[in-house]
């Protein structure tokens, strides 16, 4: 759709087109609510946000027991919207949390507060020593390291998942538009005006363009307190004879120096243009050197040395890793407690930010929660975790 054919009012007006903004849209559609505009400055979930690529992890492993009890209910969620699919999005394969077991909590918790959560829900997990581990993956754990196998966890096909999504909008009569940027919002959440000048009032704005919603919610004096950390992930191909043996893992380790020590991986969803088995791994920090206030000041380039401790983990603590054969930054919109923020921010205005890159496996959750504050309507489950108004986020 051109932009010269965008109504002047809408019900509901989204701001973004990624993961947050395509599940308000679907849930909207699915409640009813057909006049809804999507904006999107580039390309419906483009190669340089948040939404980007084939996978993402979804578990109930967790060491907070709210975010424990909010993916139970995402995975509920996800049973739904793969009704409403008439397919699978989502591939069940497990996954393990491994390697040093202490009690600090990194932002993707701990294996032993893990455990306890688990053991406190009920949640089936294997505990595996370092020797199990390495009997039943290819993988070369530390003799230190233990291990939580989780049976019921998996990846979420994030590709299926965002043209699933499009379907049902475009379905419903959505209008979802691309390379259209928003240059403000209005006071309250009036309506939206676009960088061509054009202006769209609305009953209900929803911003949900990860990193970029600081611009526009900075001169309303709305924006939470959010940091923008450039964050690598990779595809690596590896021997065919090991390709169905790769689980799904997040491996932690203390700092060591400049190696933050969070590395995490896919087994084999996808094969290269050739034909050769693929994963995906990456790391789950950012140096504080990298970490900026401003989106358009992150970096876009792969720092070396990043490279440097992604190459090393994987060809150490793997099997069968061959060569990276792609390279991307993803820009992760943190808070400092490392928690979303979706509220509701004036009556006219809510919000989805701080995706923190665990976002997608809560997406159903999120979608629907803001379909239900732009319908007027409380979210069905208690999100005050989530809120705008908590400390970590107030600016």
């Amino acid at each position: 759709m051109t932009i010269t054919a965008l109504p002047e009012r809408a019900a509901v007006v989204i701001v973004g087109g990624g993961m947050a903004g395509l599940s308000c849209a679907a849930a909207l559609a699915r409640q009813g609510v057909g006049d809804v505009v999507l904006l999107e400055a580039r390309t419906l979930a483009h190669a340089g946000a948040s939404s980007f690529g084939e996978s993402r992890m979804y578990r109930e492993m967790y060491s907070d027991p709210v975010l424990c009890r909010l993916a139970q209910e995402a995975n509920r969620l996800w049973r739904e919207e793969e009704r409403h699919a008439g397919e699978a999005l989502r591939e069940p394969h497990g996954l393990l949390f491994y390697g040093e077991s202490w009690e600090e909590e990194t932002i993707e918790g701990s294996i032993p507060g893990a455990q306890r959560v688990m053991d406190d829900q009920g949640i089936p997990y294997e505990a595996l020593n370092a020797e199990e581990i390495a009997a039943r993956f290819p993988l070369r754990p530390q003799p230190n390291f233990t291990g939580l196998f989780e049976p019921t966890a998996g990846a979420v096909r994030s590709d299926k998942v965002v043209a699933h999504w499009i379907r049902t909008a475009r379905a419903a009569g959505h209008q979802l538009v691309e390379h259209c940027p928003v240059a403000s919002i209005d006071a309250q959440g009036g309506g939206v005006t676009l960088e061509n000048g054009s202006h769209i009032s609305a009953d209900q704005v929803v911003v949900a363009c990860g990193i970029w919603s600081q611009l526009l919610l900075t001169p309303l004096g709305l924006a939470p307190k959010l940091e923008v950390w450039p964050m690598l992930w990779a595809h690596y191909t590896v021997d065919p004879g090991l390709a169905d043996r790769y689980p799904q893992w997040f491996c932690f380790q203390r700092e060591r120096g400049d190696d933050g020590g969070l590395y995490y991986g896919f087994p084999v969803l996808s094969t290269t243009a050739d034909g050769r088995p693929r994963i995906k791994a990456g790391i789950d920090w950012a140096p504080e050197a990298l970490r900026v206030q401003d989106p358009n000041a992150m970096t876009r380039e792969a720092p070396t040395r990043l490279l440097e401790l992604l190459d090393t983990f994987l060809f150490e603590a793997l099997e069968g890793v061959q060569e990276r054969v792609e390279t991307v930054i993803s820009p992760y919109s943190m808070a400092s407690d490392v928690n979303f923020v979706l509220d509701r921010l004036t009556p006219s205005l809510s919000l989805f930010a701080g995706g923190s890159g665990q976002a997608f496996k809560f997406a159903p959750l999120i979608g629907e929660s803001l379909a239900r504050l732009a319908s007027g309507r409380a979210p069905a489950v208690d999100l005050t975790c989530w809120s705008h108004q908590r400390d970590a986020v107030r600016a």
